[in-house]
């Protein structure tokens, strides 16, 4: 696994630089782009720290090659899945099963961000497919994090099951059956050590 650390600079729109309340989830995103690789995502976070283009980053960017950047320090609060719109099956701000996970950092102005580290995938098209290289590195990259932080891996989740409104990772919120490959994937992988 290829890792390069590559930290926003701390502003109020990407890198808020506030510390983590403690790790309930592991969060998985597509970056919708399929033209750009982790770097040019990385580099369209920075860029986010005028404000002009609103909030948003993640901690790790995963490249179609399987390369890594990591933008955010694991113990800093990234701007990936907070929400003002409500869950169109709950109409409440949250998922039910963000409010069951996360639960107070899933309600009012709190944000299942304080308690979260997201993971955005380049994919190859449109249609929000990864090559085997971002899944085998993402793969590695959760089962790594749930190791370190003995977490099991039904606390890695998509941004569509946080939000409900979110397409997020476009993929996995089509095809479920294929997010639940990935996370036996990862538990091979946590196993296996």
């Amino acid at each position: 696994m290829r890792i390069e650390k590559d930290y926003l600079t701390i502003n109020p729109y990407s890198r808020p630089g506030r510390k983590l309340s403690g790790l309930l989830g592991v969060v998985m995103h597509w970056t919708a782009n399929p033209r750009a690789d982790a770097k040019a995502n990385r580099n369209y976070f920075e860029a986010r720290k005028d404000g002009r283009n609103g909030y948003g980053s993640a901690h790790y960017i995963v490249g179609t090659d399987g390369g890594i950047i990591q933008a955010i320090p694991e113990n800093e609060v990234a701007y990936h899945c907070g929400s003002s719109q409500p869950d169109p099956a709950s109409g409440k701000l949250y998922t039910d099963e963000a409010r069951g996970r996360f639960g107070p950092y899933a309600s009012g102005n709190n944000s299942p961000n304080n308690c979260t580290i997201g993971i955005e995938l380049c994919p190859t098209d449109s249609a929000g497919n990864f090559s085997d290289a971002t899944i085998e590195a993402a793969a590695e990259l959760c089962a790594d994090i749930c190791r370190r932080y003995a977490l099991p891996v039904n606390v890695i989740t998509t941004h569509h099951n946080v939000v409900g409104w979110k397409i997020c990772p476009k993929l996995w919120t089509e095809r479920p059956y294929l997010f639940e490959a990935f996370k036996m994937t990862v538990a091979d992988k946590i196993q296996r050590g």
